[in-house]
């Protein structure tokens, strides 16, 4: 048993923090969370002393691209060729391990992969459960499905044996096998783009059509997987939305209806609003041609208004970073929380979309997401007080402990 004593804690329901708090651990799970002066540490125990210091859970990134993608010294070749061309799978994932390790790090306990590359993500994650390695936990949708030609299908048609690389389906006789062959390979979401992306592919705002996205939401939920939808624009977003997907990424443009239909079917919005920010100002640097980066100018216009538009209305958002894409690199995630903020969040409400929100979006809040007897004990501990300064998530020395499971991953001198 471990017992965390003297801390300020953040339990993820938004109440007021409990000051000089006492967390019991027992195994992987919380046992009792108190006030000093009502509890007694049982005889035994591993007594961790972290006065002055905030508890809190552990942060959940869901939009993260563990696969694939740039990192610190590999450009994407934008219009060239896709990084598994020039990167064997094996390395690409080695690379994802140690991604899913930094991150971890940082202080996310769990992560949700919305698309890997032959699916890497998935053995990742199997091999993470197994005890191979130690990671943050993962939920991973396999490679995201694409029309012919569409956002994020990037092998050239030469090659031989891209369905299981970059699913690409066409048509309701298409969408139905590819998603039955995902959902084969063990995936728990099914992710597919429903537009165009900000960079590529703006020809497009909606990709698949109405029948096949209907289709493809249909054939997931009746086989009990959840759907996220890449969506910048607003076409394909609305269609998805009436359809009753789980998750719309990104909304970069979000109107009214849209909104009010997420608020009707409680659809969250993942909106990534670090990525466009940092390609914007880094991503020639990564690759990005002039053209694309225009391209963005378009989408990032419009996302803080529509991130503004659905925080007002009331629309669940759950934290995600796109992390993995571009610029946005592995391990910074938690600088999505100081643009919620900005963006009109308060503190406590940034910290929940990347906690308690962000865990109901996973269908996980039974487990993870707050501090609360019963659940799996996720924890940090953070030298610092996020509910004044958000950035102090963002420094690692600031993240003074990490536990996930009841084991302590990252202890950095407590």
């Amino acid at each position: 048993m471990i017992a965390l004593f003297g801390a300020k804690l953040i339990d993820g329901n938004g109440r007021e923090p409990l000051k000089k708090s006492v967390i019991l651990v027992e195994e992987k799970a919380i046992r009792a969370v108190e006030k000093a002066e009502d509890i007694t540490i049982p005889e035994g125990c591993d007594c961790i002393d972290v006065t002055g210091k905030t508890v809190m859970p552990g942060m959940i990134d869901t939009h993260v691209h563990l696969v694939g993608g740039a990192s610190e010294n590999m450009v994407w070749k934008w219009g060239i060729l896709p990084p598994l061309v020039e990167h064997p799978l094996p390395l690409m994932g080695l690379k994802a391990y140690a991604r899913a390790r930094r991150t971890l790090e940082m202080g996310f306990t769990t992560l949700r992969d919305v698309g890997d590359i032959g699916f890497a993500a998935i053995a990742l994650r199997d091999a993470i459960e197994e005890g191979i390695v130690e990671g943050p936990r993962i939920k991973a949708s396999g490679p995201y499905l694409s029309t012919s030609a569409g956002h994020g299908y990037a092998m050239p048609p030469w090659l031989v044996r891209t369905d299981l690389l970059y699913p690409a389906a066409d048509g309701v006789d298409g969408v139905l096998k590819a998603v039955r062959q995902i959902i084969k390979m063990n995936a728990d979401w099914i992710k597919f783009t429903a537009t165009g992306g900000a960079t590529i592919n703006t020809w497009d705002k909606q990709q698949f059509n109405d029948e096949e996205i209907g289709t493809l939401i249909k054939e997931a939920h009746g086989k009990g997987r959840f759907v996220a939808c890449h969506a910048v624009w607003g076409k394909g977003a609305l269609v998805s939305a009436m359809y009753g997907v789980d998750s719309i990424e990104h909304g970069c443009e979000l109107g009214d209806e849209i909104v009010d239909i997420m608020l009707d079917k409680g659809i969250y919005l993942v909106p990534t609003l670090y990525a466009p920010q940092l390609i914007s100002k880094r991503g020639a640097d990564f690759g990005f041609t002039p053209e694309a980066l225009s391209n963005l100018q378009e989408a990032a216009s419009k996302h803080g208004d529509s991130f503004r538009r659905a925080l007002s209305a009331g629309v669940k958002i759950a934290m995600g970073t796109d992390s993995g894409y571009g610029p946005v690199l592995h391990g910074t995630n938690a600088y999505e929380l100081e643009l919620m903020v900005e963006n009109g969040m308060t503190h406590m409400q940034a910290i929940q979309s990347a906690t308690k929100t962000a865990a109901e979006c996973l269908r996980m809040d039974d487990r993870t997401g707050t501090i609360e007897p019963g659940k799996w004990a996720d924890i940090i501990v953070v030298d610092g007080d996020p509910l004044k300064n958000i950035t102090v998530l963002q420094k690692k020395d600031n993240i003074r402990m990490v536990m996930k499971d009841g084991k302590i991953h990252v202890n950095r001198g407590l």
